[in-house]
């Protein structure tokens, strides 16, 4: 019974242990359940690596694609979320480059970031960007499969995180934060990290709130090229007694234009909404006053192509789209707009190159046919008046940066020529890179007064024109890691000097891409942590420095390299060659009796003001004397040599058309080629035909040489050609023997230096003939002689002798 009993409570305590035990099992199970639930509900974007809605990916098959790195395996951000606001999250597509010769394994790219980490100066966040510096990043956004790449192939993937991920909502701080772009397929060789940067706003969170900082965005408003015009070189060396080519008045240009009425629109469009930063006057429709003119002009010696008539199209759109954005134009490239924009204000004429010209002996300019009239303020001025058609126009004036820097000099001589604002795109003030951002004005003393110069900042100039801070920042050889950069570089001087009052001047280039500036003005305009300014409030704005703390950071040489240079002589020598050989040919092959009034070359002041005018081969009636067409000429050379010394240095071929017109006056005057002479006398005559091309008559001279010395030819004849004629001159031929000799012929100035192509005319001696005629009666005399001799010894003589 006890027995039974104790084995009955056993049996029973047994059994409750074991339903105990087995609840507990199943609550365990349960929670543990939950628990990865929960936890994959909450994991970040890297664990859902099979999430459609979150990670694509594509394999590209384009072997052509390039790299855009030098290494084997190299990942390119295609396109990334630069600021992050509550609204955001972040969106990326990333291109895998496999540059080996073998195909590259599968793998992993990871994207991940650190949301507590703040940069605290410009030098961590260099190192981060030149992948010096290591800086954790726990936060992963996301994670993809990278599938096999061939050699020479790539794959692209893209990842999107919602803005309500852990990852992003996580962030407590507004500011620049480290990102990381990681591939890995198990292969050490196959490794490729990335470092790049992602801004979250102020949008959305609890920080305090600080004064934004100002930044002034301007764009040159210049061509990106100028073309040269064959067809106007054939017409100016025809001259004005032809048909000129109709073009529209007050502008000598022949490219192609928007149509007019959607010109008008966009450029109304433009105006109103820029009219507040704007110092040019009314527009001509406002005002009786006006410069047009219904003269007709020969096409332009120079004007834009299609393609850069393309862009013009897109920098009013831009203009259009952001009133903010200050633009600076190059006022004989207004001349090229069928309405031109109301713009922020002027720079030098056709973007001049100050620096340069500072750098070498101004005579090199004035050889070259550049005067410095020619690119004066008073001429910037005249030029925006023919430009606009409204005399009274008028606007602030800048000195743009060429590709040399701002010395004293350089300075010294924008300051004499009337500019009292110079705008400094890179190497000024290189001793301050290590300071705050501050304000980018400085006031330089010169000689004929002080000058502001107004020093784009470095790192955000040099990524809003689409360019990394240093080669070794691989995220930024990409147009979306360069944009990354810059939000997050001008986050973090704001938050240097969270409090102080500091304007930085962003300078953009002309560039042929605008999209990439059009992304920039967007993220700009869009940052809490800025606002922007215009240029009359970088002017008003206290300088940095002025006096001799400026001058300590005024550069000490010009910077060109040894290329720039060899470029730039090698323009200027072209051009003097070019303006020499038509003031050669206006002194010493024109007819003296067409030069009356009439020098070589229009003075320095003439070629400004027609400069400016737009009318660099204007026509007119037929004058009595070939002054006016020389003129023409000598502006036309003017014209090009101005264009092809800007600071751009893109148009080192336009001296050729210079060249050619130079060659076209030469070549106007020529020889033509004559038939082989056949001489069957001692003397005889060679006919030269000599012909001219040009509008006005020509005085030169005909020089022969022969390689014999039996057959010669008068060495010289004088020769006078009237207009669009051709004249014949005989040059007298000796002959000493019978023979062959060629008769070089060219032509010579009455200077006695040759131009033109040189002839070869064959002459051909027949006197042997005579010579055996000759020589037969000598033989028949002789035998006559011989008979009489022996005759006289042989006859019978009469007895009475």
């Amino acid at each position: 019974m006890m027995d039974w009993q104790h084995t009955g409570r056993y049996h029973v305590t047994s059994s409750a242990r074991m339903s105990h035990i087995a609840s507990a099992l199943i609550a365990c199970i349960t929670a543990v359940f939950m628990v990865a639930v929960t936890t994959m509900t909450a994991m970040p974007a890297h664990a859902a690596a099979t999430d459609a809605a979150k990670t694509t990916v594509s394999q590209s098959t384009d072997a052509t694609d390039s790299s855009c790195s030098d290494a084997e395996v190299a990942i390119c951000i295609k396109s990334a979320t630069a600021v992050l606001t509550s609204t955001s999250g972040y969106t990326t597509a990333v291109t895998i480059f496999n540059s080996g010769d073998t195909a590259l394994k599968a793998g992993t790219l990871t994207v991940a970031m650190n949301a507590k980490y703040s940069f605290t100066s410009r030098v961590d966040m260099q190192d981060w960007a030149n992948g010096d510096a290591h800086i954790p990043t726990p936060g992963i956004l996301g994670t993809v499969q990278v599938p096999q790449i061939q050699a020479g192939h790539n794959a692209s993937v893209n990842i999107k995180v919602p803005a309500d991920d852990s990852q992003l909502t996580s962030i407590f701080s507004w500011g620049p934060k480290p990102l990381q772009f990681d591939f890995s397929n198990g292969v050490d060789k196959d490794h490729a990290s990335v470092n790049s940067f992602v801004t979250r706003s102020t949008d959305g969170l609890k920080n305090a709130d600080t004064p934004p900082l100002s930044v002034t965005v301007v764009l040159p408003l210049t061509a990106s090229s100028w073309s040269g015009n064959t067809d106007a070189v054939k017409e100016l060396q025809v001259g004005a007694d032809s048909k000129p080519s109709a073009s529209s008045s007050g502008s000598a240009s022949t490219s192609k234009q928007p149509e007019p009425s959607q010109t008008n629109s966009e450029t109304n469009d433009t105006n109103s909404s820029s009219a507040s930063s704007s110092t040019s006057s009314s527009s001509p429709e406002n005002d009786k006053e006006t410069s047009q003119s219904d003269d007709e002009h020969y096409p332009s010696i120079v004007s834009i192509g299609e393609k850069a008539a393309n862009i013009q199209r897109r920098q009013l759109e831009l203009l259009k789209k952001y009133p903010m954005m200050q633009s600076i134009a190059d006022p004989l490239y207004l001349q090229d707009f069928a309405i031109p924009p109301q713009t922020t204000g002027i720079m030098q004429p056709a973007d001049f190159d100050i620096t340069a010209y500072a750098a070498k002996v101004s005579s090199a300019y004035t050889q070259a046919g550049i005067s410095d009239s020619m690119w004066s303020e008073s001429l910037a001025q005249k030029a925006l008046q023919t430009a606009t058609g409204n005399l009274k126009s008028t606007s602030q004036t800048y000195a743009w940066q060429g590709r040399g820097n701002w010395t004293q000099n350089a300075l010294d001589i924008a300051k004499k020529q009337g500019y009292s604002t110079a705008i400094s795109l890179t190497d000024f003030a290189s001793d301050d890179d290590s300071a705050s951002a501050h304000t980018s004005k400085y006031i330089v003393e010169t000689a004929s007064g002080n000058i502001n110069v107004l020093v784009a900042q470095k790192q955000l100039s040099l990524l809003a024109q689409n360019a990394a801070t240093t080669k070794s920042a691989d995220a930024e050889t990409t147009s979306a890691g360069r944009l990354s950069r810059l939000m997050a570089q001008s986050a973090l001087y704001q938050m240097e000097q969270p409090y102080a009052e500091r304007v930085l001047l962003i300078a953009m280039k002309t560039a042929e891409d605008l999209s990439y500036a059009d992304q920039v003005m967007s993220n700009l305009s869009q940052a809490s942590w800025l606002t922007i300014s215009d240029l009359a409030t970088l002017q008003k704005a206290a300088a940095y420095k002025s006096g001799q703390a400026a001058a300590h950071s005024i550069p000490t040489n010009a910077g060109l390299s040894n290329a720039e240079l060899a470029a730039l002589n090698s323009s200027l020598s072209a051009l003097a060659a070019s303006k020499n050989d038509i003031s050669r040919f206006s002194t010493s092959i024109l007819s003296s009796k067409e030069q009356s009034g009439s020098s070589s070359t229009t003075s320095g002041t003439s070629d400004a003001q027609a400069l400016a005018r737009g009318d660099a081969a204007q026509t007119g009636q037929q004058s009595d004397d070939a002054s006016g067409w020389i003129s023409q000429l000598s502006l036309a050379q003017s014209t090009v040599a101005i264009h092809s010394l800007d600071g751009t240095g893109r148009n080192d071929t336009l001296p050729a058309i210079a060249a050619q017109l130079a060659q076209a006056l030469l070549s106007g005057v020529h020889i033509t080629p004559s038939e082989s002479v056949t001489v069957v006398t001692e003397t005889a005559s060679l006919p030269v035909t000599v012909s001219n091309d040009h509008p006005y008559a020509v005085h030169v001279i005909v020089s022969s040489k022969t390689d014999s010395a039996e057959i010669v030819t008068a060495r010289e004849a004088q020769v006078e050609i009237p207009a669009h004629a051709e004249v014949q001159v005989t040059l007298p031929i000796r002959v000493a023997a019978a023979g062959r000799a060629n008769a070089s012929l060219v032509l010579l100035d009455r200077k006695g230096q040759a131009f033109g192509i040189t002839h070869n005319t064959r002459i051909t001696s027949s006197l042997r003939l005579s010579d055996m005629s000759g020589l037969a009666i000598l033989v028949v005399a002789g035998i006559f002689g011989m008979l009489g001799l022996w005759r006289q010894f042989n006859r019978k003589k009469d007895p009475d002798e």
